[in-house]
C-alpha cells in the first residue's frame, strides 16, 4: 500500500473499534462463563453471524522477546495436527533456530480492550511449509476466549506494560493462578531500526493457530489481514539493555534468562480478522495485499455491536438460570421426600 492508501486501511480499522460496543461485549461476555463451552460456542457463532471483520489495534511500543527452543519434541508435542517446527528469528540476518516467541502488547479490538502477553511455538503446515504463529499460552488484564477453555475471564494481575520519561519499557504480567511471571525493563534508547525477518513477520501472520492446552478439535487457523509494510522493520534492542527479572513461562523449553533476540514496534499496528475467510483464501503476499485493498474499500457491512450479542447472551443467561433452579428444587423435593 502507498501511504495514503494505508491511511483509509487504518482509519477503516479503527471505525470497528467503538468503546460502547467493546464495553458492553465485555461485560456481558463474562456472564457467559458459566456455560457450557458447547453453549458458549454457539453464542459465539451467533452473535457474530453475518459481521465479517473483527478489528485488532495494537498500541505503540509492543515488545517480543525470541528464546531458543531447547527441548524440541516438548515444543512439538505443544503443536497442532499438521504442524513441525520451523527454524526462525525476528530480524533479517539473525541465525535462525527452532524459537519460542513471548511477547507483551496492549490491544483495542471489537470485542475487548486491555493488556495480553502470549506465547508463541513458531511453526510451519507440513502441507505447505507455510510459517505459522502457535498461540499456547496467554496472560491477559480483561475477558478473553480461547478453542479449549471458552471465556474465561482475566488471568493476569499484574499485567503491565508502559513507558517511563526515561526512554525505558516496563513489562510485568502475573498469572493469578500459577503465579508465573514474565518481568523486565528494556533501554528504548539504545535500540535501532532493524529489518525484520520477512517469513515470520508478513507470513507467519497469515496463519495463526492454537496449541498446548489451548487447542481443540474445534478450533480453525486463521490470519491476520494487514499492510505487509507494518512488518519491514522493528527496534531492535541490544541484550545489554535488557534487564530480565524473571521469566517463568515454559522453563522446560527455554531458558528464561538467556534470551536470542528483542523486538519492539514504536507504532500502531492494525490488523482485521475476517471471520467469514475460507481457509487457504490467504496463501501469499499478493492475496494479503488483495484482502487488505477489499477491506479498505469495503462499505456497508455489518460491524460487531454490544446489541448483536445480548440476545443470545441473554438467552444463555436465562437457561442457565432455568438449570440452576431445576436442580435446586430437584434436590429439595430429594431432601423432604
Amino acid at each position: 500500500m502507498d501511504r495514503e492508501s494505508n491511511r483509509t486501511f487504518i482509519r477503516q480499522i479503527e471505525s470497528l473499534v467503538k468503546p460502547a460496543d467493546v464495553t458492553a461485549i465485555s461485560f456481558l461476555g463474562d456472564f457467559n462463563r458459566i456455560l457450557p463451552l458447547k453453549a458458549q460456542r454457539k453464542i459465539m457463532k451467533k452473535g457474530s453471524e453475518g459481521i465479517p471483520y473483527m478489528g485488532f489495534i495494537v498500541a505503540p511500543y509492543c515488545f517480543f522477546a525470541s528464546y531458543e527452543i531447547k527441548n524440541a519434541p516438548l515444543a512439538e508435542a505443544l503443536l497442532p495436527e499438521g504442524y513441525e517446527l520451523l527454524d526462525t528469528a525476528l530480524f533479517d540476518g539473525e541465525v535462525k533456530r527452532p524459537t519460542m516467541i513471548i511477547g507483551a502488547f496492549s490491544a483495542r479490538t471489537s470485542a475487548f480492550a486491555g493488556t495480553r502477553m502470549e506465547a508463541y511455538v513458531i511453526a510451519r503446515r507440513k502441507t505447505d511449509g507455510h510459517a505459522a504463529w502457535i498461540i499456547v499460552d496467554y496472560v491477559t488484564d480483561t475477558n478473553s476466549y480461547d478453542p479449549a477453555h471458552g471465556f474465561t475471564g482475566y488471568n493476569g494481575d499484574p499485567a503491565l506494560i508502559t513507558t517511563t520519561p526515561y526512554g525505558e519499557l516496563l513489562v510485568d504480567m502475573v498469572h493469578k493462578e500459577s503465579k508465573k511471571r514474565f518481568s523486565l525493563q528494556a533501554d528504548l534508547q539504545a535500540g535501532t531500526n532493524k529489518a525484520l525477518d520477512r517469513t515470520l513477520w508478513v507470513d507467519g501472520n497469515m496463519a495463526v493457530d492454537y496449541g498446548g492446552d489451548l487447542r481443540d478439535p474445534s478450533a480453525k487457523a486463521f490470519s491476520l489481514i494487514f499492510d505487509p509494510a507494518l512488518m519491514r522493520e522493528a527496534i531492535r534492542i541490544p541484550p545489554e539493555s535488557v534487564t530480565i527479572v524473571v521469566n517463568g513461562f515454559f522453563t522446560e523449553l527455554i531458558d528464561g534468562n538467556t534470551p536470542l533476540s528483542f523486538a519492539c514496534f514504536p507504532f500502531g499496528q492494525h490488523y482485521v480478522i475476517k471471520q467469514d475467510l475460507a481457509p487457504g483464501d490467504i496463501r501469499d503476499v499478493a492475496d494479503l495485499e488483495a484482502k487488505a485493498a477489499e477491506f479498505a474499500a469495503a462499505t456497508g457491512f455489518k460491524r460487531m455491536r454490544g446489541d448483536d450479542l445480548k440476545k443470545p447472551i441473554l438467552i444463555g443467561l436465562i437457561v442457565s438460570a432455568v438449570v440452576n433452579y431445576a436442580i435446586i428444587v430437584l434436590l429439595l423435593i430429594k431432601v423432604l421426600s
